[in-house]
């Protein structure tokens, strides 16, 4: 196994292990459901992780051809496409490229879905609007969500012009940010109670991503269960899931290193790394990081650390060591590999933080 003080700074370290580890988790649900699995490459893209990704998902979530070329890479026999909005000049090269295919809105279903069906299952992605606890920067479900048609809206167009939905095959709810397995429950009885009369004449459900499989307080029987009782209520129905964070979650860590310490209280660091480059995810979800070995909070000495860019702004909080710091020490941020390395940026000339797999 390499020495972690080894690799160059700034770089983020996926380990082979523990994704490996996660991944076990979704072979055993492939062993005891039907349920098909597509990794959504929006969350972490890197080809090597993807390899192993691929070793057991049957599939990807795409969003556009960027998307769709990162995933023919891997060779795997299933692609979902989805986008907020597809740009009309690649619609319906995905959809030939595609499986599966969900539209965003009435609008783009109206001028796509005759086109589209002659190469994919195509479907739509509905907003259930579920009274759900959740971060509001991925609340998919909230009245103001842009992410997929009003239920209602949906069931009275399909109920005034069924021929309008002669090509839908499928209905797509990506409702969850983050959420147990109780979030679910509640989806799949929205999904019975109001969609019964349709459900019949569908091939395949996607219930999206967004469900913690990872964490250690999911209730995994419970899942296998509530999703097999849901097979057997429509047996003609393919069930597909697209994780995305959940696949690499606590799989890896950001290593950043003391470039200087101005005095002041408590004392600023400045890192060689920036909230504006690499860890422009931090900033969105406003989360506090955990160093590796270390809680937030265990320390007797205080420091602000911040990012080396010229933004007032850079700064990635208030944390406790238990040593002083120096120049030239290395800080190590835990379970950093999901959404991070996508979202990195070269503002203000700052290069993008390497990448490296520890195969140890």
């Amino acid at each position: 196994m390499r020495d972690k003080a080894s690799y160059p700074s700034p770089c983020f370290i996926l380990e082979e292990k523990r994704l490996q580890k996660n991944l076990a988790l979704f072979q055993r649900f492939q062993k005891q459901s039907n349920v098909i699995w597509l990794y959504t490459l929006k969350c972490f893209n890197e080809k090597e992780g993807l390899d192993l990704i691929a070793n057991t998902f049957s599939g990807f979530s795409i969003g556009n051809s960027t998307e769709l070329s990162q995933a023919q890479h891997s060779k795997k026999s299933h692609i979902h496409s989805y986008a907020p909005a597809f740009y009309p000049k690649e619609v319906e090269m995905l959809a030939m490229q595609s499986d599966t295919m969900s539209f965003n809105s009435l609008s783009q279903w109206q001028n796509y879905h005759q086109s589209t069906a002659k190469h994919a299952s195509i479907g739509l992605r509905i907003n259930p609007k579920l009274a759900l606890q959740q971060p509001s920067y991925c609340d998919a479900s909230s009245e103001t969500s842009r992410f997929g048609v009003d239920y209602q809206l949906f069931l009275d167009a399909y109920q005034g012009d069924k021929e309008l939905f002669s090509t839908l095959e499928g209905l797509h709810f990506h409702a969850f940010c983050h959420q147990n397995i109780d979030a679910l429950h509640v989806l799949l009885e929205h999904i019975s109670c109001h969609y019964h009369a349709i459900l019949p004449r569908l091939k395949w459900l996607n219930l999206g991503g967004g469900q913690n499989f990872t964490e250690k307080d999911y209730d995994v029987e419970g899942f296998i269960v509530a999703i097999n009782a849901f097979e057997r209520k429509y047996p003609t129905l393919k069930i597909y899931f697209e994780p995305g964070s959940t696949v690499v979650n606590d799989t890896g860590y950001f290593m950043t290193t003391v470039l200087d310490i101005i005095p002041s209280y408590p004392p600023q660091v400045i890192l060689d790394t920036s909230i504006e480059t690499h860890l422009l995810d931090v900033a969105i979800t406003q989360r506090s990081l955990t160093r590796r070995g270390m809680s937030h909070t265990i320390g007797e000495y205080k420091y602000v650390l911040t990012g080396v860019s010229c933004i007032t702004g850079d700064i990635l909080g208030l944390y406790t060591f238990d040593k002083v710091l120096e120049v030239g020490d290395k800080i190590y941020f835990e379970n950093m590999i999901g959404y991070s390395l996508v979202k990195q940026t070269t503002f203000n000339g700052i290069k993008k933080a390497k990448f490296f797999v520890d195969r140890g």
